[in-house]
């Protein structure tokens, strides 16, 4: 297993003999840099060298940097891992109108029916998890009638109450907000292993926003976050803690549905871009693969 590694206080990390070195006065830690996954800096007063961000690059970690309340605040992304990253971007210019909105048609109806899967095993009323997978079968493409947004209140009322909204500043959206934000980079350092420029969207355009493509391909994954926070509500209070944002964190090797197996979510990712180089070099969005969500703590295949 892949590990993500935490750096929440003062540490100094490099690199020496492959592997990252993390000290902290007379502590010290070893851990080879083919096994780490990626680096969450969640502290102002760590230290990391320029070669140690370049080697995490270079073997395909990226890193996280943290502001005061624990949310990451920008990424680092290994570049140039695919064979053929010209053709991806040439293809993803090159994409008709119809074509992005086939795929963000798949892209929401499987997002609204995993938040259906979510209310479903959250225990919510067999009629509200009804109510969203009609709406998951009548999305169009493009989403023409803006079913994402109808199904998004609709879940989300459902899952944390009728007082509950994206705007209030408190702990269950502060765990959201991480957990979006780990996932969202996660995708990112996917697509941009498989030669994709994350600006260009299928959706998303904002001229502002360099993860465009991130945020469209991470939309079916989102409700794995909305789930946990909902398991483990009664373990959240005014602040994340340190344990809850490291169990955020590890929801990336915790099993998701894909293609008939349960996979860890990081491994699910993979699956899904690669499937998307497919279904766009064949013309055919039907081929791309996308996560079901499964129960929380459900175990995985072999990996």
């Amino acid at each position: 297993m892949w590990r993500t590694v935490i750096v929440s206080q003062g540490e100094r990390i490099t690199v020496k003999d492959g592997n990252i070195r993390i000290t902290c006065g007379e502590d010290e830690s070893i851990i080879p840099l083919a096994d780490i996954y990626a680096v969450v800096i969640d502290n102002r007063a760590a230290l990391i060298s320029v070669n140690a961000l370049a080697l995490l690059a270079e073997s395909g970690a990226h890193v996280f940097f943290c502001d005061e309340k624990h949310i990451p605040v920008g990424v680092t992304l290994p570049l140039n891992r695919h064979f053929r990253p010209l053709a991806v971007i040439k293809k993803q210019l090159s994409l008709s109108q119809d074509e992005k909105d086939e795929v963000w048609q798949r892209l929401v109806q499987a997002k609204i029916f995993n938040q259906a899967q979510c209310l479903k095993y959250a225990g919510v009323d067999r009629d509200k998890v009804s109510v969203l997978l009609g709406l998951a079968e009548n999305v169009a493409p493009g989403d023409a009638d803006g079913l994402e947004a109808v199904a998004a209140k609709k879940y989300f009322q459902a899952l944390f109450g009728y007082g509950f909204s994206r705007r209030n500043d408190d702990v269950l959206n502060a765990a959201l907000n991480y957990g979006y934000a780990v996932l969202r980079s996660s995708v990112a350092k996917t697509l941009t292993a498989y030669g994709y420029n994350c600006i260009l969207g299928l959706h998303h355009c904002s001229e502002k926003n360099a993860f465009n493509l991130a945020d469209d391909m991470m939309e079916p994954f989102r409700p794995m976050v909305d789930l946990w926070v909902d398991t483990n509500n009664e373990n959240l209070f005014e602040k994340l803690t340190r344990h809850n944002r490291k169990a955020l964190l590890n929801l990336l090797n915790e099993g998701i549905g894909m293609a008939g197996k349960t996979m860890r979510l990081r491994n699910a990712i993979d699956f899904c871009v690669n499937s998307l180089t497919g279904a766009l070099q064949r013309g055919r969005p039907t081929s791309l693969y996308l996560p079901e969500l499964l129960p929380c703590g459900t175990q995985v295949d072999e990996d």
